[in-house]
């Protein structure tokens, strides 16, 4: 279903105008310069939204607006005004019209705020109007969006290929919050359907103790505790997929029993001698390097190679270009809609934030950001001061040394950032060379350090900051 705006103004050319910008969405418009020309519309259509202006030839706006809520209540109207006055929206707020908007006025801003309201008023003309790709939309919230840039392409490509070799053991690598996870669903979606079981398993939580129940299952009074008789991952999984996420905390006695099972395609129940068959599908995931806890002894070099029939990278979201801005826009409409706030876009400033962003955190970084500033904006954009005060307000009571090379670097990032008046231009690179510069304060003076704490090498710090040195002796 398509939204029905009405657009009326007594200048035809600002009608035409405001059409113009809304063509692009999709919506159904109809158009008047008067008040009865109006009128007349209202009553034969079914009208979502009307932006009507407040000083018409034959009727004064507020009471075409009053004759529209007479019809019906809850009709939302956005008012238009070459005359702005503070006690005239004041009481046009108070009996009910949505926005009200001076001219001259932004077509980018009275788009937003149209789609705001939409999205409030009619949210089934919202989802219907912004339709998302299948294999897309499926990842929100909890899971992840792959994108449109050419890593996450060829990504796709290597998921559609593995999903025709039903048997083949999957290793998927990548660093945290890149969607390894979502990944795994999606081989097995390609290959096994929704209706097949998705078993997954995070190795890292599971006590050690407990690790090989959870596994294979147990047989009523095998050990303490074992009231009754209880399925396994891979007995649970079926003919679906088993999904050992954090491979790489696998004690190393379950890595012997786990390297039998898949070399067997069968297990045993704890407490059971007899053999299980298993047919579900085995796909592990990791943010080590397994190789090197091969060499460190704490993972099992024949169960790598087991594991490693065919490995699939998750790029961090830094190498995925186009994608960070494509994938806050579809957070921003989840976000939006879920929590039922008028937030339809981004401001050009804070667009050239996230572009700029190095998200230590990828994916699920980002996706906590913006649901962060959704909750917390009241305007229609999202703005530069939104994402950055959000992260700089969260981290003043917390001491660097508490976090990760890689978390710093995205805190001291934030911290340093200073939100540019709205006629400057964003400026990468000196807000760069200030993260540097506190980051050499707070270390007092201390390059090795200044550098820990925003996750360089002392010899990158080192060459970032002469370059800053170099320009200022040039200016």
């Amino acid at each position: 279903m398509k939204a029905k705006l009405l657009i009326v103004d007594d200048e035809p050319q600002i009608v035409e105008v405001i059409a113009k910008a809304f063509i692009p969405l999709g919506y159904q418009l109809f158009t008047a310069t008067n008040g009865q020309e109006a009128m007349r519309i209202f009553q034969d259509e079914h009208i979502d939204l009307a932006i009507l202006d407040y000083s018409l030839p034959d009727i004064c706006g507020a009471d075409l607006f009053r004759q529209m809520r007479a019809i019906t209540p809850d009709f939302p109207v956005v008012f238009l005004t070459g005359y702005p006055n503070l006690a005239t929206a004041v009481e046009l707020m108070k009996n009910g019209v949505s926005d009200y908007i001076a001219k001259p006025f932004s077509l980018i801003e009275l788009r937003s705020r149209i789609q705001g309201i939409l999205k409030i008023t009619r949210p089934e003309i919202g989802r219907s109007e912004h339709p998302r790709p299948e294999n897309q939309e499926k990842w929100l919230p909890g899971g992840y969006i792959f994108g449109t840039s050419k890593t996450m392409l060829a990504v796709e490509a290597q998921i559609r290929n593995l999903s025709r070799y039903v048997h083949t053991t999957t290793l998927i690598t990548g660093p945290t919050g890149t969607g390894k996870s979502a990944a795994a669903r999606r081989i097995h979606e390609l290959t096994c359907g929704t209706a097949a079981p998705f078993v997954e398993i995070d190795c890292s939580t599971i006590p050690h103790d407990l690790c090989e129940s959870e596994l294979f299952g147990h047989e009523k009074g095998s050990f303490t505790g074992a009231y009754r008789a209880k399925q396994g991952l891979f007995e649970a999984a079926g003919q679906g997929t088993a999904f050992l996420d954090e491979i790489g905390e696998l004690d190393l006695a379950l890595q012997t029993k786990l390297l039998h099972v898949l070399e067997a395609r069968q297990f045993k129940r704890v407490g059971s001698h007899a053999c299980v068959p298993m047919h579900a599908r085995i796909i592990a995931a990791t943010n080590k390097s397994l190789p090197e806890l091969v060499r460190d002894g704490r993972f099992r070099e024949d169960l790598y190679f087991r594991l490693n029939v065919f490995e699939l990278w998750m790029p961090p979201l830094k190498n995925r270009g186009e994608d960070v801005i494509m994938l806050a826009r579809r957070f921003l409409d989840h976000f939006a809609e879920h929590h039922q706030k008028r937030v339809v876009d981004f401001t050009r400033e804070a667009l050239t934030y996230l572009e700029n962003c190095d998200f230590p955190g990828n994916i699920r970084e980002l996706r906590n950001m913006i649901e962060r500033a959704v909750i917390s904006s009241n305007a229609a954009e999202i703005d530069f001061h939104d994402l950055v005060s959000l992260h700089t307000n969260s981290l003043k009571p917390v001491r660097t040394a508490e976090f990760s090379p890689a978390e710093n670097l995205h805190r001291a990032s934030a911290v340093s950032f200073s939100p540019p008046e709205k006629s400057n231009t964003f400026n990468l690179a000196t807000v760069e060379r200030e993260k540097l510069l506190q980051a050499l304060a707070s270390a007092e003076g201390n390059k090795s350090k200044a550098a820990t704490l925003v996750g360089l090498s002392r010899t990158a710090f080192h060459r970032r900051l002469q370059k800053y040195q170099r320009a200022e002796l040039s200016v």
